[in-house]
């Protein structure tokens, strides 16, 4: 029977099926990619000054061969080990993220802004063999590695890829001039020489071989998400499952899509599944050039890329298109040739969207989805972009609207969304009590409140779990009270997501002192000691009593009343 969403496909969406799929694993991605779109750029890499370098999708195919070879027959590896890979957007996270799935082995990407704590956790969690860091946060690794199991450490730099003088001359001024370099006593070998060892010892390497057992099935990524329980759990997402995803999105967007591949604005981080899954996979499915921004803050980072390259397709979230529209460079001209306007990660605020298409004349399309899913569950057709909507299921997944006792919500009534389709996390990491909490009788619980109409359009109107949405990173509350309730003088804290004009929510804490002299200044510099900035809470209030459950688990809508009340 055909759903109610379907009404908005295409013939080809409505006649989705995996045999459709050119490829089914990563590997099999970029040999495909390669023998349609040999000369054609891949990636570009683009600092804020305009300087800039690219690499073809043979040459990137050419550096990931190398980098398998580097992990399997100079570092040992074996099928299946995983290597960490924490960097932001350049090349040298193309082509070690490709590297990693040609030598057979499992990638998981860690947020470069980690601290040592977090940093050492996913470490120990993903059982890392090998972490692959950008340099500019090298010093973090000191601090970790020797509690973890990581045997080698690679390091990368933002002007690897650069032509040599270029590169010592912009290496120069990272290290010498901004000094935003520090030194790394941690053993580490750069990526250039990884690269030139591995091209050595290529010629008696059996490359295939590496990945030869690999099904689409199996796991291709540790993708690391926040929950409330505390610290973050490892989603096992398969090959096919994040080409599936791309896939489904690119049979939402085909209308708009050119052949000649799309130029891709990358500056959401490709770190986080949205950017890896929907813009650096899909890119190399189809043939496009993604331009890497390695970070949008300040928002005139992207003001180079702009102005430099014929961007077609752009994907942001609702801060950073509010950002851009208050910068004093920022004019209509750099959108003229925009094709798509993807929105994600975090609730799209509809008079930003309503504001962004008054001022470039183009729509912002939201969409929905998690980690869990491999990225995008729902999203805006081309054809029919309803603001306030996250749009409708992609081809291939189902979505139904529950109440508490499981069963279907009338179309219109709230409820929690459940999904189920190929894009399915195996499960949680080490986790199988989480894994079971989340999904039953195979469908994945979301933990969103949503309002589905009947043409198949969903509306997420709050969230049933306890996560903080900062900037369209998941923040476990649990995981800032643990570090706070450490604190000497505190009693007990709770802590909740509040509006916040720039980053949609941000923390707030609500502490219970048991010694007047601990103050809001002495929280937010325990914070800055185990959390990453975004996770700091904003705001600090000492308060007589944090409302809790007969259990002591703490009662945050009732929190989350009081505070807006």
């Amino acid at each position: 029977m055909q759903k109610p969403w379907e009404a908005s496909y295409s013939d080809k969406a409505k006649a989705f099926d995996l045999a459709n799929l050119e490829c089914h694993t990563l590997t099999e991605l970029i040999d495909v990619a390669v023998g349609k779109y040999a000369n054609r750029r891949a990636l570009t890499t683009i600092l804020p000054t305009g300087a800039d370098t690219s690499v073809t999708y043979k040459e990137l195919a050419d550096h990931a061969d190398h980098f398998a070879v580097y992990l399997r027959e100079v570092l040992g590896l074996n099928a299946g080990d995983t290597v960490a890979l924490m960097t932001p957007n350049c090349i040298g996270f193309g082509v070690a993220s490709l590297g990693i799935a040609k030598a057979g082995c499992v990638s998981t990407n860690v947020n470069p802004l980690y601290t040592a704590p977090e940093l050492e956790h996913q470490l120990k969690d993903s059982n890392a063999q090998v972490l692959v860091i950008i340099d500019l946060f090298g010093d973090k690794v000191d601090q970790v590695i020797g509690n973890t199991n990581v045997k080698h450490v690679i390091s990368l730099s933002l002007v690897d890829f650069f032509p040599g003088l270029k590169k010592m001359l912009l290496g120069f001024v990272l290290k010498r001039v901004k000094k935003a370099i520090p030194d790394m006593k941690t053993a580490h070998v750069k990526m250039a020489d990884v690269l030139a060892k591995g091209e050595a010892a290529a010629g008696s390497a059996d490359i295939a071989a590496y990945s030869a057992h690999v099904t689409p099935e199996d796991t291709a990524l540790y993708q690391y998400t926040s929950g409330t329980t505390g610290r973050s759990k490892g989603a096992e997402l398969s090959h096919r499952g994040i080409i599936t995803n791309a896939y489904q999105a690119h049979l939402m967007a085909e209308a708009v899509m050119s052949d000649e591949g799309e130029t891709t604005l990358v500056a959401l981080p490709l770190y986080h599944i949205t950017a890896f899954a929907l813009i650096f996979v899909a890119g190399l499915r189809l043939g496009g050039h993604g331009i890497l921004v390695p970070s949008p803050r300040p928002p005139s980072n992207l003001k180079a890329a702009l102005e430099k390259h014929n961007i077609t397709w752009f994907t942001g979230i609702n801060t950073l298109f509010a950002a851009l529209m208050v910068e004093p460079w920022f004019d209509k001209k750099y959108f003229e040739n925009i094709r798509f306007c993807g929105s994600g990660g975090a609730a799209q605020q509809t008079g930003v969207a309503q504001k962004w298409e008054d001022m470039t004349g183009v729509e912002i399309n939201q969409g929905y989805g998690m980690t869990e899913c491999c990225g995008v569950l729902t999203i805006n057709p081309t054809h029919d972009n309803r603001l306030g909507t996250v749009g409708v299921p992609v081809p291939g997944m189902e979505v139904k609207i529950v109440g508490d006792n499981g069963h279907e919500q009338e179309i219109g009534n709230p409820g929690e969304v459940i999904l189920r389709g190929p894009t399915l996390m195996k499960g949680y990491l080490n986790n199988p009590e989480a894994t079971a909490e989340t999904i039953k009788d195979g469908w994945l619980y979301s933990g969103d409140i949503g309002v589905m109409d009947e043409n198949g359009f969903v509306e997420i109107v709050d969230r049933k779990k306890d996560m903080i949405l900062v900037s369209g990173f998941n923040v476990s509350p649990n995981e800032i009270e643990d570090v706070i309730s450490r604190m000497p003088g505190v009693s007990q804290v709770g802590v909740i997501g509040i509006p916040d004009e720039k980053t949609s929510e941000a923390p707030a804490a609500f502490i219970v002192r048991s010694d007047e002299a601990v103050t809001a200044d002495d929280v937010i510099a325990a914070c800055r000691e185990g959390l990453t900035n975004y996770k700091i809470p904003r705001q600090v209030n000492f308060v007589e009593e944090v409302p809790t459950t007969l259990s002591g688990k703490v009662l945050r809508r009732q929190l989350r009343d009081e505070y807006l009340a």
